[in-house]
């Protein structure tokens, strides 16, 4: 009987843990501390990528500046084409005029609480129309006439932005010393 009450009272009775039972409670520890730690750098890596995304759906500024820095580069170019008599080269920067033009009046920008894509909307395109026309007409003295109009568009234009201060003039050389404007021998050129 001595053994069966032994029995039963190992039965019964709590065992002390073992050195496995040991080993694998510190293991069920380790890894529930490396998934808690997992789970915090994963909580911190959505949150950074949220803040990412958050900084790509805010509406970038419009670069009016570098927008209207090309639109005065390509009405100083269509000055040298026309005065050279190269309607062809005219026409192609009538045309990037319009484009340039084109794009920030699309852009609705409101800068400083002007809105600089409507005033443009209701001042240029009269100017810019009839510099092409002088283009199609290839007509020396008519064009000199509208491209001083367009120039005095663009500063009434700046005037009425509060920008009075950027004054732009007729050019008297080309900025870009590397480009001819004289047409091709038998293409666009003169009259």
């Amino acid at each position: 009987m001595n053994h069966l009450s032994s029995i039963h009272r190992g039965v019964n009775e709590p065992r002390p843990p073992g050195a496995w039972q040991t080993l694998f409670m510190v293991l069920a520890m380790i890894l529930a501390a490396v998934a808690l730690w997992g789970a915090v750098a994963a909580s911190r890596r959505v949150f950074r990528l949220e803040e990412r995304v958050k900084a790509l759906e805010q509406p970038k500024p419009y670069p009016l500046g570098e927008q209207m820095g090309y639109l005065q580069r390509y009405v100083e170019k269509l000055y040298f084409a026309g005065q050279a008599q190269n309607w062809e080269l005219a026409d192609f920067y009538a045309h990037e005029v319009g484009e340039t033009a084109e794009d920030i009046m699309s852009a609705k920008v409101v800068d400083e609480g002007v809105e600089v894509s409507k005033l443009m909307t209701t001042m240029l395109p009269p100017a810019e129309q009839g510099v092409q026309e002088a283009v199609q007409a290839r007509d020396p003295a008519l064009f000199q006439t509208r491209y001083e109009a367009l120039v005095d568009t663009c500063n009434a234009c700046h005037q009425e932005a509060k920008h009075g201060f950027m004054k732009i003039t007729i050019p008297e050389r080309p900025s870009v010393t590397n480009q001819s404007f004289a047409p091709e021998r038998g293409t666009g050129g003169g009259s």
